[in-house]
């Protein structure tokens, strides 16, 4: 349901009609430009070559949204009364130059922000009852637009109640919260009056190219700049991706290394509502642009920022406060990392030691501008990836895991350069354009750095290029694929385009990938051979949660040799597999965490406006605590370096990956799976070794 919109111009405290508060003057972006920019999208465009009365639909319901993502202002009469002029017109206008259904729709905005003033500065000055049982509506998509003026001013009093109770964390005295909540409305009055026509043609491209399909966006010279920036410098921040959803910023992803996922106290699908400078009172960032939120988290490395967060817990939303400390974060804190487990297996005269190589892939990074200086040593994943795999050989590895979870992608080379790690030579992916024509990328290297049992581990975060490594490993049957029922499902190609320095740039979506099978991984993903039950798994989270995602396709297979050393296998892992996991007491806790959640939708819509107790709050932030030590604590002096076994521990899905790669050894070296007890300890080589020499001491 991510909505990229990159400018949310008129969508804060206005006085007057949006359509007398910005100039067109010095307009860059005028109506027969878009029209010249939707042309340019149409020639570039993988499914649409013109404009339609469907995408005139789409079109419309993006822009109306996209001014009003919270439902906060327009009401239903003004909805339907767009619908009804503009649904199927908004082809035609474009086509004609005719932007008068933007300036109809913007005036429309700006008089219904002038209605609401009133009952937002009366809600200021009210008094609220903080021990209420009463909550806001956080689901958008089920919220309906409101029928009176009324509704909306019940929403807004609400919502005033939500900012106040996050300025009481740092203010106690009431009459300087309404104060500092009266100069916030002054603020962003002040920056709506600059508003400008660029920003609102923006609006209506970037609803426009979503329109098209999610992956699709239109970058005025404003996000242009920021987007040359964060990719010629280094990165200094909390370490997240971040995405607008329904008026919210979510953590779409972490990486490896940054400050977010070191903490251990922030998750993907987040939502952060505010967000506050050391000591300074939260911000909050409700229906903000991402853009704006961004501003407000970036910030010099050292220093910290404080992130108030929503989270989806045991079928509720719960409310927790996060300090991070920026860092810059070093490629080597995403560059791949391997540890070796030992799986005990049997029991008396079949007990057997099955040593397990696990090499987690965070992306799949490569250093462009060192290869392309022609550096000796330039960062690259497959070259680390070798290297880790020479390393677990040497340690007697008799199996290989490569994690893929929340992995989002990267380099198409670097998928098909590690795939050929695992595959002699051949097809590893087929890419489709919008004339019809595909063509096949392989690795043509025949020398293969891993031949024995082969398991990657996926969930829905896994995306672009690791589902064409994945995708690659099923088709040739080349290894197991464990874990969520599918990867995220994101098989298209974007490619950004510069149109002028006034004008900013267009990202359209040019291709599609498919499998050496021919099947697309786009909206479907690929499929697990062996499930594990995950609450990601149940999560709205994927390209088929898009609006407007382009569908599932299959084209002729590549030339390409099924190798057939995983199809035997499967049907007995996913028994054994199944078989464990009745009993296994880190599943039952996914189980109940599963249960809790499919029953909870009520509280998972809603945000509680109860402020919580002193004792509440010592309780809440104690939890954490506990939960960041319990990260850091140690299991003996021999427990290691790292933190790897102790993630491990709590890691049920890695557990069982290992186990059902245990397993899949045994069957390969034709052992009776049914004599095989279910494996009770997965531990480092280095642990291993530890207790053995502890065990050899003499007593005293």
């Amino acid at each position: 349901m991510t909505i990229r919109i990159f400018y949310r111009t008129c969508r804060v405290f206005a006085v007057l009609a949006c359509v007398t508060l910005y100039s067109t003057a010095a307009a860059a972006l005028d109506c027969k430009q878009v029209r010249l920019l939707t042309q340019y999208y149409f020639k570039m465009h993988f499914t649409y070559t013109e404009f339609t009365d469907e995408l005139s639909k789409r079109s419309l319901d993006l822009f109306v949204r996209a001014w009003d993502p919270g439902k906060l202002y327009f009401l239903q009469s003004d909805v339907d009364r767009f619908e009804k002029q503009y649904s199927t017109q908004v082809d035609e206008a474009i086509n004609k130059a005719d932007c008068s259904f933007i300036d109809d729709i913007v005036e429309t905005y700006g008089k219904r922000f002038g209605e609401r003033q009133k009952p937002i500065d009366e809600a200021i000055a009210a008094t609220h009852d903080f021990t209420a049982d009463e909550y806001m509506e956080v689901d958008r998509k089920k919220l309906p637009w409101a029928k009176t003026g009324d509704e909306l001013a019940d929403r807004w009093r609400k919502r005033v109640k939500f900012q106040i109770i996050q300025l009481r964390e740092t203010i106690t005295d009431a009459a300087k919260i309404r104060e500092k909540m009266t100069k916030r409305m002054e603020l962003t009055r002040r920056r709506h009056k600059e508003t400008n026509s660029d920003q609102v043609m923006g609006i209506f491209l970037n609803a426009f190219a979503s329109a098209l399909d999610p992956h699709s966006d239109y970058m005025g010279p404003d996000e242009l700049e920021d987007f040359r920036i964060n990719t010629r410098l280094s990165l200094e921040g909390i370490g997240a991706v971040l995405r607008s959803e329904d008026g919210f910023t979510t953590i779409q992803s972490m990486v490896p290394g940054g400050a977010a996922a070191q903490s251990g106290k922030v998750k993907v699908e987040d939502k952060i509502v505010a967000v506050a400078q050391t000591k300074d009172s939260p911000v909050d960032v409700i229906d903000m642009d991402l853009r704006d939120v961004v501003k407000l988290i970036r910030g010099k490395q050292g220093t910290d920022v404080k992130l108030t967060l929503v989270r989806e817990e045991k079928g509720k939303n719960v409310q927790l406060q996060v300090v991070l400390k920026r860092q810059k974060v070093q490629l080597t804190d995403r560059a791949a990392k391997s540890s070796l487990k030992i799986v005990q297996m049997g029991e008396g005269a079949e007990a057997k030691d099955v040593k397990v190589g696990v090499v987690t892939l965070p992306s799949f990074y490569m250093d462009f501008e060192g290869r392309q200086n022609k550096q000796k040593d330039f960062k690259s994943s497959s070259v680390d990836m070798l290297r880790e795999l020479e390393s677990l050989k040497k340690q007697g590895a008799e199996a290989i895991v490569v994690d893929l979870r929340n992995n989002g992608g990267g380099s198409l080379d670097e998928a098909i350069t590690i795939s050929g790690l695992f595959i002699k030579s051949g097809p590893i992916v087929q890419i489709r354009n919008s004339d019809g024509n595909s063509y096949v990328q392989e690795d043509k290297d025949p020398s293969v750095a891993w031949d024995g049992p082969l398991t990657v581990v996926i969930n829905r975060q896994s995306a672009s290029a690791s589902e064409i490594f994945a995708g690659a490993i099923q088709d040739y049957q080349r290894g197991l694929i464990v874990g969520d029922t599918h990867t995220f499902g994101k098989g298209t190609v974007q490619n950004l385009n510069d149109v002028s320095d006034k004008l900013g740039a267009v990202k359209v979506t040019i291709s599609k990938f498919y499998r050496p099978s021919g099947s697309s991984t786009q909206l479907r993903g690929v499929e697990s051979d062996v499930v594990l039950p995950d609450i990601m798994d149940e999560l709205e989270m994927g390209e088929k949660f898009y609006d407007y995602a382009l569908p599932w396709e299959k084209i002729k297979e590549s030339d390409y040799k099924a190798l057939g050393l995983a199809a035997p296998y499967v049907k007995r892992l996913k028994e054994a597999s199944a078989s464990r996991l009745l009993t296994d007491p880190g599943f039952k806790i996914v189980a109940e965490d599963i249960k809790t959640y499919k029953t909870g939708e009520l509280e998972r819509s809603r945000i509680s406006l109860k402020e919580k107790s002193a004792k509440e709050k010592a309780a809440e932030k104690e939890k954490i605590e506990k939960r960041s030590s319990k990260k850091k604590s140690k299991a003996g002096d021999d427990a290691g370096d790292d933190d790897t076994e102790l993630a491990l521990a709590d890691d049920f899905q890695m557990q069982e990956a290992i186990r059902i790669t245990a397993d899949y050894v045994a069957l390969k070296g034709s052992k009776n799976l049914a004599k095989l007890t279910i494996p009770e300890v997965v531990k480092t080589e280095k642990n291993r070794q530890a207790q053995e020499k502890k065990s050899a001491k003499p007593k005293s």
